[in-house]
């Protein structure tokens, strides 16, 4: 009884100073991890709509979501701000791909043309979904004013609304088109409000 008793009772010791330790590392760093992540976010939506300056969040977004529960993977929506003019929009939508979650933010200028889509967050599996993030892809969005709603094709594409699937990435190609649709329908709403001024 004592030979099996001393392995366990070591065993839960360890266990016990493992958790304090990372527990004590995730609460050292947590607000470090937390402050990188707000910048890298500040950093996408400049990239994905460059003419602006700064960025203003647009608190009346639950409004327009609730509305249309379509929209509802709109999470986040700011101005695009020039000084006084609105450059254009930027959402991040969340969508559900194949290995879970999926954060897209996507920028939308006062033409209702989409100027940039960046990945910011996905759990794809690498070298098949996780393709999303590459330019070849998410380019085919780019410079596009959508006249009807995306639709994810397999090789044949003959609109500009039309969006070539990853290869055996079909679940993740959809997931992503479907939060650029939904930033887009959200963009237009706001637009449609009165909130453009290019």
């Amino acid at each position: 009884m004592r030979e099996i008793l001393k392995p366990a009772i070591s065993l839960f010791v360890i266990c016990i100073v493992v958790s304090a330790a990372l527990g004590f590392t995730y609460s050292g760093t947590k607000d470090v991890i937390e402050e990188r992540k707000r910048i890298d976010e500040i950093a996408a939506r400049q990239e994905v709509l460059s003419t602006a300056e700064t960025f203003v969040e647009i608190e009346e977004l639950d409004d327009i979501v609730k509305s249309k529960p379509e929209l509802n993977l709109v999470k986040e929506a700011y101005k695009g701000m020039k000084g006084e003019t609105i450059e254009g929009y930027v959402l991040t939508a969340v969508s559900k791909g194949y290995g879970g979650d999926v954060k897209v933010i996507v920028g939308v200028d006062g033409n209702k043309k989409i100027t940039g889509v960046k990945i910011v967050e996905h759990s794809e599996t690498p070298g098949l979904g996780a393709k999303a993030e590459n330019p070849e892809f998410l380019s085919q969005f780019q410079n596009i004013v959508p006249k009807e709603p995306f639709k994810v094709v397999k090789d044949n594409k003959t609109k500009t609304e039309e969006i070539d699937a990853i290869s055996s990435a079909t679940i993740t190609s959809r997931a992503v088109t479907s939060a650029v649709q939904a930033a887009v329908d959200v963009a237009s709403e706001l637009m449609n409000e009165g909130g453009s001024s290019k």
